[in-house]
C-alpha cells in the first residue's frame, strides 16, 4: 500500500500554509498599528537573546511584542517600514511565564490578539469571521489558476484593468477579515468571486416596465445590450434567494407584474470589489446590492446611496471640468445612473425599500477602450501586494520600467513613485481644500495609467460612496432638493474628512505603495519618505498654505483607520476610529516655509 501522500494534497498543504502565512500577517499588522506600537509594547529589532532557537539562527530581524498579561509574542521579520508595516518570514512564537516559546497558528494568535481588547462579548463573531477569510483565501487559491489564466502569463494581458482587477487573491493587507464572505454556499462564491477568474450572467425578471425606476441618466440602453428586452431586469446571482422570498416580489408575481427568468443575457465579469461588474463592450461598470458581508460591511444599495450617487455626480460635474483643465492627470469616474423597482403600490414604505434596495444598481462610467489600450489602467491595490509566488507586483512593473529607461532600480522607483505620488496628491487635495469634497482614494478605489515608459502618468478615483462634503463649502442650501436622509449622508465634517482623507491616500495608498517600491532597502525608503514630503510641501504652497496640510508637512501624526476595533466593535465604516501614527516624513522638506 502506497501511503505517500499525493501531489495534490501536498500541493493543498502548502496552499493552506500560504492562506495561514498571510492570514497572521494581517492580523500581526493591524495589532502592531492599533495596539501595540502607540502604547509602546512593540521592538521592531529585538536584539533579546531569550528568543526561540529558530529565530536567533537567521540573520533577520526580530520582532517582540509584549502582550498584556505579561506574555510575549516573537518573529522574524524581512522588513518593517517607517510606518510599521512589517512583512514577516516566521511563524509567531509566544512565550508565557514560566512556560516554554510555541508557535502559533492564526486561530490561536487571534484569540490572544483578541484577549486584552474591548467587546469580549463579541469575540466570537469576529474570530469566526477571522476563520472565515482564512478559509476562502485557501479555496481562492485552489483555485485560481481560471484567474491567472484570464490575466494571461506575460507583463502585458490583452486587459490590464480585467486582469488587475482578478489579481487579488489576498486582500487588505491590513485588515484582520480581508476575505470574509459570510453565507455564501462554495459554489456560488466560486462563481461569482472576481480571484478566480469567474465570469457569469445575471438573474433576469420580466418585470412590468411601471415598475421600473431610473434616476439620472437613462440606463436603460445598458439593460438592453445585456439582456436583450425592454420588459426585464436584472439582479446578481447571490442576491437572487433574498429576492424571491420577499413578500412584495411574491405579491407582485401572483399578480402577473414579476416573472424570474434565471440566469441569462451577456457575461460579466467581477472586479476587486466583488459586487461591480464589468464587461469591456459596456458603457458602464454596475455595482449590484449583494447582502453579503464583505471585510467590513454588508454591500446593498441602500436607497439613499442611489440617490446620493447620483446627486453627486451632477454636484460635482464642474469640479470634473476644473481637474481635466488643473489637473489633466487625475480624473473621477463618475456614476450618472441608477435603477431599481418600485413595489411601494403592494405594501409600505419599508417594505418597498427592501426591494428598492435589492434590485438596486448604480453605474460607473466605464474607460472607453481607447483610453485602455493607451493607458494600460491597473488597481492600486493589484500592484502594491504580492503575486501567489510572494513576488511583489509594484517590484516587478519598477523593473521592467528601469529596463525600458536604462537606470538602476532605486533610480527607476523615484521616478514611478514620482509620477504617481504627483497625480493623486494633486487631485485629492485640490478637491479637498479647492472645493470641500472628500475623496477615498484608498487602494481599491484608485486606478492607475501608464506611458510608454511604464510610469504612472495617470490616476482615477472611483467609487462615490465613499465621497463626501465638507458643510463649510457646501451648506445645507446647496443640497436643499436632496432628501434629508440622502443629505445626511454626504457630509463629513472638517475633521472627519482630513483624517479620511490623510489616512487613504497615504497611509492606505502611498504608504503601501513606498512599503512595495522600497523592496526592503532601508536607503531607498528614506528617499521615497522624503519625496513624498517634497510633494506634499509643493502642494501646501500651490493651495495657500491651509493649516491642516501645514501641520502635516511640519511632522504632525497621521491618522490610520482602526479596521481591527471597527470589525470588533461592529461599527459602521464611516464612524471608524483612528490611531495617531509617527509621522515618517523627515528632512528639510518638512522644514521649508514661505
Amino acid at each position: 500500500m502506497n501511503l505517500a501522500p499525493s501531489t495534490d494534497s501536498l500541493r493543498d498543504l502548502a496552499l493552506d500554509g500560504e492562506a495561514q502565512r498571510h492570514a497572521i500577517e494581517c492580523l500581526l499588522n493591524c495589532y502592531l498599528r492599533e495596539y501595540a506600537l502607540p502604547r509602546g509594547e512593540a521592538d521592531l529589532d529585538c536584539r533579546d537573546l531569550d528568543l526561540p532557537m529558530s529565530l536567533r539562527q537567521l540573520a533577520a530581524r526580530r520582532i517582540l511584542i509584549r502582550l498584556p498579561e505579561g506574555g510575549r509574542l516573537a518573529l522574524l521579520v524581512e522588513r518593517a517600514s517607517a510606518l510599521g508595516r512589517c512583512r514577516f518570514l516566521s511563524a509567531p512564537y509566544l512565550k508565557r511565564p514560566g512556560q516554554l516559546w510555541q508557535a502559533l497558528g492564526a486561530a490561536e494568535l487571534a484569540r490572544l490578539l483578541l484577549a486584552p481588547l474591548n467587546g469580549p462579548e463579541r469575540h466570537g463573531e469576529l474570530l469566526a469571521q477571522i476563520d472565515n477569510s482564512l478559509q476562502i483565501t485557501g479555496t481562492f487559491l485552489r483555485h485560481a489558476r481560471a484567474a491567472n489564466q484570464q490575466a494571461g502569463d506575460g507583463p502585458e494581458p490583452a486587459d490590464s484593468l480585467l486582469a488587475s482587477e482578478q489579481h487579488q487573491v489576498w486582500g487588505h493587507a491590513l485588515h484582520p477579515t480581508p476575505k470574509s464572505r459570510e453565507g455564501v454556499a462554495l459554489d456560488a462564491l466560486l462563481a461569482c468571486s472576481p480571484e478566480v477568474g469567474a465570469c457569469f450572467a445575471l438573474h433576469w425578471f420580466r418585470v412590468d416596465p411601471a415598475l421600473i425606476r431610473h434616476q439620472g441618466a437613462d440606463p436603460r440602453a445598458t439593460l438592453r445590450q445585456l439582456g436583450g428586452h425592454d420588459d426585464r431586469y436584472p439582479c446578481h446571482p447571490w442576491e437572487v434567494a433574498r429576492i424571491l422570498a420577499d413578500p412584495l416580489v411574491k405579491q407582485a408575481q401572483a399578480l402577473g407584474l414579476m416573472e424570474h427568468l434565471g440566469p441569462q443575457g451577456l457575461t460579466l465579469y467581477p472586479t476587486s470589489s466583488v459586487r461591480t461588474l464589468y464587461h469591456p463592450d459596456l458603457a458602464y461598470f454596475l455595482k449590484f446590492s449583494v447582502h453579503v458581508r464583505l471585510t467590513n460591511c454588508v454591500r446593498k444599495n441602500a436607497w439613499y446611496e442611489l440617490d446620493s450617487a447620483v446627486a453627486l455626480t451632477e454636484l460635482l460635474t464642474p469640479l470634473m471640468d476644473e481637474l481635466a483643465r488643473e489637473q489633466p492627470g487625475f480624473a473621477l469616474m463618475p456614476e450618472p445612473a441608477a435603477s431599481t423597482l418600485d413595489l411601494g403600490a403592494l405594501g409600505s414604505l419599508e417594505q418597498a425599500r427592501e426591494v428598492t434596495e435589492c434590485f438596486g444598481i448604480l453605474y460607473r462610467q466605464n474607460l472607453d477602450a481607447d483610453c485602455r489600450r493607451r493607458y494600460r489602467p491597473q488597481v492600486a491595490m493589484a500592484l502594491f501586494t504580492w503575486d501567489r509566488h510572494g513576488q511583489s507586483v509594484a517590484q516587478a512593473a519598477v523593473e521592467r520600467s528601469a529596463g525600458r529607461l536604462g537606470v538602476g532600480y532605486a533610480e527607476a522607483a523615484l521616478r514611478w513613485f514620482a509620477g504617481y505620488a504627483e497625480q493623486l496628491l494633486g487631485g485629492v487635495l485640490h478637491c479637498l481644500f479647492r472645493r470641500g469634497v472628500v475623496l477615498e482614494p484608498h487602494l481599491q478605489n484608485t486606478l492607475l495609467g501608464f506611458d510608454a515608459d511604464d510610469l504612472p502618468c495617470r490616476v482615477w478615483i472611483r467609487d462615490l460612496e465613499g465621497t463626501k462634503l465638507v458643510p463649510e463649502h457646501w451648506p445645507a442650501a446647496r443640497l436643499a432638493h436632496l432628501a434629508e436622509r440622502t443629505r445626511a449622508s454626504l457630509y463629513y465634517d472638517a475633521d472627519k474628512a482630513w483624517k479620511r482623507v490623510v489616512y487613504c491616500t497615504l497611509v492606505n495608498n502611498l504608504g503601501e505603495a513606498i512599503f512595495h517600491l522600497a523592496a526592503g532597502d532601508e536607503t531607498l525608503e528614506r528617499r521615497l519618505w522624503r519625496q513624498l514630503g517634497e510633494r506634499l510641501d509643493a502642494q501646501r504652497l500651490r493651495l495657500d498654505d491651509p493649516p491642516a496640510l501645514a501641520e502635516l508637512c511640519a511632522g504632525a501624526p497621521w491618522p490610520s483607520k482602526e479596521n481591527f476595533m471597527t470589525r470588533l466593535l461592529m461599527r459602521a465604516d464611516r464612524e471608524a476610529g483612528y490611531t495617531p501614527l509617527p509621522s515618517p516624513l523627515a528632512g528639510p522638506a518638512t522644514q521649508v516655509r514661505p
